[in-house]
């Protein structure tokens, strides 16, 4: 009879500890970022340069100002690079949740057209951030769990040759891969 209650109870705390483990250790979430361009850049455009001042995820369930994780900061990429190997930005540890869309920072792109460097602005950038919905509604990342979230990240080929305000507004999505 000892035997039976000392095996219950071997597997209750079993369970017990296996459930913890899935809501209270950390979870770590890689960030990539890679250009998909929605139409093909000019052949003149060589260089697209972008400041990533801070990239954030943001909880479900929490305030429009709260609940938001930073996942990398101070990012310099170059776009052209990206468009058949997404580079990674980083990695960090993230409590168990689920998470929403992620918000980056960035004032401005360098792009380099013709072997000239122009300086485009991008509006809202650097002030409230730009905010893109994880596809599928999000996803939900338990203890111990790795997951890495893709942005991607590009800009309209005739917004850059065709833009005498020299503004940009990024085309941005988010996907689980």
């Amino acid at each position: 009879m000892a035997h039976k209650a000392l095996a219950i109870l071997t597997i209750i705390l079993g369970a017990s500890l296996s459930t913890a483990y899935l809501y209270y250790a950390p979870s770590h979430l890689a960030l990539t970022l890679s250009d998909p361009p929605p139409t093909p850049y000019s052949n003149n455009i060589t260089a697209i340069y972008v400041t990533l001042t801070t990239i954030e995820i943001h909880a479900a369930n929490a305030g429009n100002n709260s609940g938001w994780q930073t996942l990398a900061t101070n990012v310099t990429v170059n776009l052209m690079t990206t468009f058949s190997t997404p580079k990674l930005l980083g990695t960090t540890q993230l409590p168990p949740g689920r998470y929403t869309e992620l918000r980056f920072f960035s004032s401005q792109a360098i792009i380099t057209i013709s072997d000239t460097n122009s300086t485009y602005t991008i509006p809202s950038g650097t002030q409230t951030g730009i905010k893109v919905p994880v596809s599928g509604g999000g996803f939900h990342i338990y203890g111990g769990e790795t997951m890495t979230v893709q942005l991607d990240l590009s800009f309209n080929n005739n917004e850059i040759m065709n833009n005498p305000t020299m503004t940009l507004t990024p085309v941005a999505t988010a996907k689980v891969i």
